[in-house]
């Protein structure tokens, strides 16, 4: 890897450019480069894909799974990380056992990426949608009607409505850890509110998983690493982690990838339960691999800071009554792709450091339960 490149080279704010920067950084490696188009075009009506390399063994016992843009935007900086680890790999500085491989997933949710949004062309989260093959796509939480009224407005944005005060209130009757829990848990009878899961299976998850279903064969052991921003204190990450229980598991966790080890448990640390999390859905769909699901999540702004871009981006796209192609360049996808992909140079380092130190420590512990096999 050039050491000489600026941080600032390795990030792009147009899905095209950063899926270039994939493109070229995969063909100058020695891995194979798939590529899956959905059916949805971008701004410009150019094709949209989730793009895949795949790096080491052709028939792997062990895998590295490294994915970003699920949540759209946040494919950004996911795509920096990515790039940089295929650059490393090219100049040689990463090494696998033989029975090992790396598979690169580039942008699962291309749409969102390209249209400057966090959900898909349906409006799903697809960090919900990976629901387990016999659960269905209904249901919310307990206490989300009561938050519907404030993070779903049913009117174009325009004048003060004093989110910060009527959140504020909110958290001090139901508790922060409860109202972060029935807010980003995944809800499925709200079509154009905050954290809908989807009607059902999207394309984008549905080729992936298709695709993963040649890709596995084979694998016995796993370590599936998704990479999120806008959870946490701003440029330090948390590792999330799912399929895990016990203190003895998350001690053994710990030793191996470091304190910030959490599991996804609103009383525990920055995070929350979720439903259909992408992770889980592979965990459900091939039980017989022996999986470690972390997400790398990588703070950005604070929590209510946060809702509010996501409040009033959806809020415009549902009820401003203009189409999608209007809605680029304006001031609430602008914010939406600022909180998820901050342009300062002290972020970028911080994420593109830990982005590739958890890269180190995923092999390294592929490396060692492949000695001691």
């Amino acid at each position: 890897m050039d050491e000489s490149k600026p941080v600032w080279r390795y990030f792009a704010n147009l899905y095209v450019t950063a899926r270039q920067n994939f493109i070229d950084a995969a063909e100058a490696t020695d891995g194979r480069l798939e590529t899956l188009p959905i059916s949805q075009l971008g701004p410009q009506d150019e094709q949209l894909s989730i793009d895949i390399c795949i790096l080491g063994s052709d028939n792997p016992r062990k895998l590295l799974l490294h994915t970003s843009g699920v949540h759209g935007v946040e494919g950004y900086p996911g795509c920096a990380v990515q790039v940089k680890l295929l650059e490393r790999w090219a100049a040689g500085e990463l090494e696998v056992p033989d029975d090992c491989a790396i598979v690169v997933v580039h942008a699962v949710n291309p749409w969102g990426m390209a249209w400057m949004r966090r959900v898909n062309e349906d409006n799903a989260d697809l960090n919900r949608n990976f629901l387990p093959p016999d659960e269905a796509y209904v249901g919310e939480p307990e206490r989300y009607n009561e938050l519907n009224a404030l993070l779903n407005p049913r009117t174009a944005p325009g004048g003060w409505d004093f989110f910060a005060l009527r959140a504020g209130w909110v958290i001090l009757r139901m508790g922060f850890n409860t109202a972060k829990q029935n807010v980003a848990e995944g809800q499925y009878e709200r079509p154009r509110a905050l954290q809908f899961g989807g009607p059902g299976l999207c394309e984008s998850p549905k080729l992936l998983l298709d695709w993963l279903e040649g890709a596995l064969e084979g694998v016995e052991r796993c370590v599936a690493l998704d990479f999120h921003t806008g959870l946490g204190p701003h440029g330090v990450d948390s590792l999330l982690i799912s399929g895990e229980d016990g203190d003895a598991a998350f001690a053994s966790l710990r030793e191996r990838y470091g304190p910030t080890v959490q599991p996804l448990d609103p009383d525990a640390g920055v995070a929350y339960r979720i439903r259909g999390g992408m992770l889980d859905g592979f965990k459900a769909r091939w039980p017989n691999i022996d999986w470690t699901l972390i997400t790398q999540e990588f703070g950005t702004e604070k929590p209510l800071k946060v809702i509010a871009a996501l409040r009033a981006e959806n809020r415009l796209t549902q009820w401003g009554g203009r189409p999608d192609k209007a809605l680029l360049g304006s001031p609430e996808r602008e914010r939406l792709l600022d909180i998820f992909n901050p342009a300062t140079d002290k972020w970028r380092g911080m994420i593109m450091l830990r982005g590739q130190a958890l890269i180190d420590d995923t092999l390294s512990d592929l490396t060692s339960q492949s000695d001691e096999g």
